[in-house]
């Protein structure tokens, strides 16, 4: 009986530990994208799996367990769309302009180099895979390559885009497009959600071309090789973009729109702040430490930098900070000359530590979803600046929450910003706010880290978790509307009417005959 224990005990822990092999792919040229992948690496690392890494940003390490294929290069070819002119805000572009964003940082990572000997390495195999989802399906044949199910994260908030990867998009009575530059307040006009469902179809036919004219050429020639050497034949592009297992959604209520979700959608929000942070430097912690009146932070954050900023404007601000009793920590990557005493200039700044320190009382941020997402689990309202993408929409939904401000980018940005510093230190609602939206933001069963490794577990060992998939992206949007059964409805109407009418027809004949015999007797 004991040596029948010691095995059963021996073989329970030869399976817990065996590690699976997971291919992670985040090529999007954005430091912000790269955290986020750098995290999912280091915790699929700590928690003992082998994992191959696909990233413009490769990892300084030389964890035994890790391989990092080094696409770098792209950087030199990033799109001028990824870092906007400050000078054109004025004149924003529609919500399309993502979709040949999304395919660009795609197939630039797929075609290069060194994810083609990737790619054409028949021994490689992967248990699963996780891919970073922008606006395009090229990842998804991955998992036709190498036998394995996928995983879509996204790194916005949900939306009825991302939503639709593995279920169906959500509805526009109540939910907004990612790239919405003001939300309304819920629940919307009729004008409101007549807005979203026209942006929903308009968007949706241009999805349809880029899958169907744009990434599907690409699928073919970057695919067919790679597929070829398997002995398996090309399958049809939409069957493969609408078959992940799971959706990670980098969000969590209260941060996001709070869509209802499908089983296979799950919120990991958060999972990029680190449970043991690194201590602040001994100069910066000083500083804060002895800031009693409190610390105002100023960060926009990498792809539109504080120098990006107009010089009056940046002449303004410091003139306005240096009247203020709070100290001023502001990133700036240059040298400000006659600085006032409290403000300070940091080219490199901790930020998640900074937001963390008790004296830190106010955060004035781009509206980045990983800046929103540490200022609510640290409890610090914000004062956002919005500039491109989804930052409109994670600053309004805190404004929405009563946890900030936001200010709009114009000619009057210092004196709006003036405003709403001296409207956040004089009303205490939104510290209080900002304290209660980080404490539902932190009352989960289990921290962000575990939740996203569970998921990423349970879909690898399950090979594909196949009992959480939403039938719903397996229906057309023609029977999801019910238009099959509103089809049949007015076809039998039609057939009763017509029905209807011989019946009618045959008893006026009848009538007549009768009369008609009627008047000759």
């Amino acid at each position: 009986m004991a040596i029948s224990k010691i095995f059963l005990l021996l073989s329970f822990l030869s399976f817990t530990c065996k590690g699976s092999n997971v291919l992670v792919v985040f090529p999007v040229t954005s430091r912000s994208h790269s955290n986020l992948g750098d995290s999912i690496v280091n915790i699929l690392l700590d928690a003992g799996h082998q994992v191959n890494y696909v990233t413009p940003f490769p990892l300084k390490t030389n964890h035994t367990r890790l391989i990092c294929t080094d696409i770098s290069s792209v950087l030199k070819e990033s799109p001028d769309t990824a870092r906007p002119n400050l000078e054109h805000l004025s004149q924003p572009k529609g919500s399309h302009f993502v979709l040949p964003m999304g395919k660009l940082f795609a197939s630039q990572a797929l075609r290069h180099p060194a994810v083609q000997t990737l790619l054409n390495d028949t021994s490689k195999t992967f248990d699963v895979i996780i891919a970073d989802w922008l606006y395009s399906g090229l990842h998804a044949p991955l998992a036709a390559v190498y036998g394995c199910p996928l995983i879509w994260y996204s790194s916005s908030d949900i939306n009825w885009q991302s939503l639709r990867m593995v279920h169906e998009a959500s509805s526009p009575a109540y939910s907004v497009d990612a790239q919405t530059r003001r939300v309304p307040t819920l629940p919307f006009t009729i004008g409101e959600k007549a807005h979203q469902l026209m942006l929903q179809v308009y968007l949706s036919a241009w999805i349809y071309y880029f899958t169907n004219y744009v990434d599907e050429p690409a699928y073919r020639e970057i695919y067919a090789g790679p597929l070829q050497l398997r002995g398996k034949t090309l399958p049809e592009y939409e069957s493969l973009v609408y078959n992940a297992s799971l959706l990670l959604i980098n969000s969590h209520p209260p941060l996001g729109q709070n869509i209802p979700l499908p089983r296979n959608a799950k919120y990991v929000g958060g999972h990029h702040i680190s449970l043991t942070r690194k201590p602040l430097p001994k100069d910066l912690k000083k500083l804060l430490d002895e800031s009693k009146k409190g610390v105002i932070y100023f960060g926009l954050g990498s792809i539109i930098q504080g120098k990006d900023l107009p010089e009056n404007v940046k002449r303004e601000l410091i003139e306005f900070f240096g009247q203020l009793e709070q100290t001023v920590l502001w990133k700036i990557e240059e040298q400000l000359a006659d600085l006032p005493q409290n403000v300070h200039i940091l080219d490199w700044a901790p930020q998640d530590s900074i937001l963390e320190h008790p004296n830190t009382v106010l955060f004035i941020t781009h509206g980045g979803l990983l800046s929103v997402t540490e200022a609510t689990h640290h409890g610090v309202p914000i004062i956002g600046i919005p500039i491109f993408g989804d930052q409109f929409v994670n600053v309004d939904l805190a404004t929405r929450s009563g946890c900030g401000i936001r200010v709009d980018f114009n000619n009057e940005l210092p004196s709006k910003i003036r405003k709403a510093v001296n409207e956040i230190l004089s009303n205490q609602s939104y510290s209080i706010n900002a304290k209660h939206a980080s404490s539902l933001f932190r009352r989960r069963p289990a921290s962000p880290q575990k939740e996203l490794l569970h998921w990423i577990e349970l879909v690898a060992d399950t090979r594909g978790a196949a009992f959480l998939r939403s039938p719903a992206v397996d229906i057309s949007t023609w029977k999801k509307l019910n238009l099959d059964i509103l089809l049949v409805i007015v076809l039998l109407v039609w057939f009763l009417l017509k029905v209807m009418k011989v019946i009618k027809a045959h008893l006026g004949d009848q009538n007549t005959g009768e009369n008609l015999v009627k008047k000759n007797e």
